[in-house]
C-alpha cells in the first residue's frame, strides 16, 4: 500500500510538471503579445524583420516603405527599450 501511495503522488508530481511547463509557455506567448500590442502594425512588421536581421534596405523592399519610414518605425521600438 506504502510504494502504491509513492508511485501515485510520484505520477501526480510528473502531471503537474507538465502541466506547469504548458502554463508557462503560454504566458511567454502572451507576454510577447503584450509587447507588440503597444507598436503600430507596421512597426511591429518592422521589429519582426529586424530579429530576423533583415538590414534596413531589405525591410523597405519587403514592405514597400519609404527609407524614413523604415527608420522612424526602428527608432521608436528603441526607444521602448531605453
Amino acid at each position: 500500500m506504502r510504494i502504491e501511495h509513492i508511485l501515485r503522488v510520484a505520477s501526480d508530481l510528473i502531471d503537474e510538471v507538465a502541466r506547469l511547463k504548458s502554463v508557462e509557455e503560454e504566458c511567454k506567448i502572451l507576454k510577447e503579445r503584450v509587447f507588440l500590442n503597444q507598436f503600430t502594425f507596421a512597426e511591429q512588421q518592422v521589429f519582426e524583420l529586424a530579429l530576423d536581421r533583415y538590414s534596413e534596405r531589405e525591410m523597405q523592399l519587403i514592405l514597400s516603405k519609404e527609407e524614413t519610414t523604415i527608420k522612424l518605425s526602428k527608432n521608436i521600438i528603441v526607444r521602448v527599450f531605453i
